[in-house]
C-alpha cells in the first residue's frame, strides 16, 4: 500500500504484512468498520461480566488482524486471541471463521493451517486493503452466527 510500510519481518520486498488497523484510514477498510457493530459481545462466556469485559470493538478486532501477500492472490491471515472471545476460533467440521472467508466476494478458497492462521486464495489480485475490508466483514459474520448458534440474541 502506498505510504504504508509493510511489517513483513523477514524484509522480503515481494510480501507485504499489514496489520488492518494500519489500513483502517483506507476506504474499504473505514467503509468495513462502519459496518461492523460498534461493539461486540464476548460470546466465549455464558457470564454477563466476562461477556462485557472481553467485548470488541472495531478498533480493537483491527489490531488483531494481519494480511500478507506477495501477488494479491494468495494470502495469509492471521488474527490474535481477542478475535476468540467473540468468534468461535472453529474445530473441524465446524469453522465459522473458514465458512464465512468462503463466501466473501472473491474468495476462491479459505484453508485453515494452523490454529490463527488461514491461507485464501482469491479470483483476482486484491489489495491489501480490499482484503482487509473482507477480513472484518468475515469476523462480523463468524461472530453473529456463532451467537445465532449460542442462541443469544444480539442487540445488532
Amino acid at each position: 500500500m502506498p505510504d504504508i510500510e509493510s511489517e513483513e519481518p523477514s524484509g522480503n520486498p515481494s510480501y507485504v504484512l499489514y496489520r488492518v488497523d494500519r489500513l483502517a484510514g483506507l476506504p474499504p477498510v473505514a467503509a468495513a468498520i462502519d459496518r461492523a457493530p460498534s461493539v461486540m459481545s464476548a460470546i466465549c462466556s455464558d457470564d454477563s461480566l466476562m461477556r462485557e469485559m472481553f467485548s470488541q470493538t472495531p478498533d480493537t478486532v483491527c489490531k488483531q488482524l494481519w494480511v500478507g501477500t506477495d501477488d494479491g492472490l494468495h494470502w495469509e491471515l492471521s488474527f490474535g486471541d481477542g478475535v476468540k472471545f467473540i468468534v468461535d476460533a472453529g474445530d473441524e467440521p465446524v469453522d465459522l471463521l473458514r465458512d464465512a472467508l468462503e463466501v466473501q466476494p472473491c474468495v476462491v478458497s479459505a484453508e485453515r493451517y494452523c490454529d490463527e492462521n488461514f491461507r485464501v486464495e482469491t479470483a483476482r489480485v486484491l489489495r491489501a486493503d480490499e482484503m482487509a475490508a473482507y477480513f472484518i466483514d468475515t469476523v462480523v459474520t463468524a461472530h453473529r452466527e456463532f451467537a445465532r448458534r449460542q442462541r443469544i440474541d444480539l442487540p445488532y
